[in-house]
């Protein structure tokens, strides 16, 4: 019990994270895809000519990030992106090309950095003689092996780097900018953040560290909601025999804990339901009595009457979800455990809407 409330006690204190989905999230490709499709996420945005309409929003933020900014900024350059350009038979991610430079952009966000970079950085000097270069890894994560980068002459720059620069000049680019594309690149940082989360790798180490007893509390706790359930149906079948008994009417148990019974079915149905709330472990802690309508519009008929007899009723009728269309009216609870009392008033609560149903077909 110590480890398990310490478990939980810790659990409580990590950082909090959004779990909201971007959409790019909901619509990700496996790990194998998602670089290749961000790398021509990223190719649009570098475009300056591409519908986004945030011109050099993005291709001046990669400037400045590789250090670049001063010497090669020029808005009159003619800007070309390729995500086709293939180097001995191996696909380069992102090349850049200008009058007066090419940048090379190798994508890393999942996959580790295996990359032939020799063979890229033969294939753009041979290309491009002219034209000043220079060769980038784009990544999530740090670059471990660092004589790979230098061995070919390769800088690493980080996606917080660049997003952050994207931030910084943004302002001046809004007032122009596609609105549908711009919300589809915020989503895309978003996403792309959302794997960097800090938190988010708390929270995996956490769960990481302590597997063996989360496992031990969940399997316990689900133990525990089965025998709690188990209770409630028990005492719900037995609440079933006497309410038919009492009324002559057909009561039903839904999914064994749900004690309902209907009236009207073929026209403006309605019915009551009823149900234990286990408070404290105890699983027959409180009893709770609704009168259930399933479309709204049946309820009108029978509106005046329910509240008239039950005038200390709660009416719920905003619902959403799978019960937008239902209306509930909260007309018992019980918490004194006494089960004869709580029969008893199920049965006069049976024979008012009995009463009142009668009379509306």
């Amino acid at each position: 019990m110590e480890r398990f409330q310490a478990i939980v006690w810790n659990l409580s204190k990590l950082p909090k994270n959004n779990t909201e989905p971007t959409w790019l999230e909901i619509c990700r490709y496996p790990y194998s895809r998602f670089e290749e499709i961000c790398s021509r996420i990223l190719a649009f945005y570098l475009n300056p000519k591409a519908e986004h309409g945030m011109t050099w929003l993005w291709i001046s933020s990669l400037l400045d990030a590789i250090g670049k900014s001063d010497e090669w900024y020029d808005y009159r350059h003619d800007i070309k992106v390729n995500t086709e350009e293939y180097a001995d038979g191996k696909r380069i991610d992102i090349t850049v090309i200008s009058d007066d430079y090419v940048i090379v952009i190798e994508n890393k966000i999942t996959a580790d950095l295996y990359n032939p970079l020799d063979i890229y950085k033969d294939y753009i000097s041979k290309k491009y003689p002219d034209k000043k270069r220079a060769l980038i890894v784009l990544s999530l994560k740090p670059i471990l092996d660092k004589r790979l980068l230098a061995d070919n002459d390769f800088q690493r720059i980080s996606y917080r780097d660049l997003f952050e620069k994207v931030g910084r000049r943004i302002g001046n680019y809004i007032a122009d900018a596609n609105q549908k594309y711009l919300t589809y690149m915020v989503d895309f940082m978003k996403t792309i953040d959302n794997m960097n989360n800090n938190n988010s790798q708390i929270e995996k180490e956490f769960f990481a560290e302590n597997r063996t007893d989360i496992e031990e509390l969940i399997k316990r706790y689900e133990q525990y909601k089965a025998g709690i359930l188990s209770a409630q149906i028990d005492k719900i079948s037995s609440f079933r025999v006497r309410m038919n008994a009492l009324t002559g009417g057909n009561w039903r148990a839904w999914q064994g804990w749900d004690l309902c019974v209907t009236f009207n079915e073929n026209s403006h149905k309605i019915g009551i339901e009823s149900h234990f709330e286990e408070v404290g472990g105890n699983p027959l802690a409180r009893f709770h009595v609704c009168i259930t309508v399933w479309k709204k519009d049946d309820w009108i008929p029978y509106r005046e009457a329910v509240l008239n007899d039950f005038p200390d009723c709660k009416v719920e009728d905003n619902c959403t979800g799978a019960n937008w269309n239902r209306v509930f009216v909260w007309v018992y609870s019980n918490d004194d455990g006494n089960m004869d009392s709580i029969v008893n008033t199920l049965k006069d609560i049976y024979d008012k809407l009995s009463k009142i149903t009668s009379k509306i077909h």
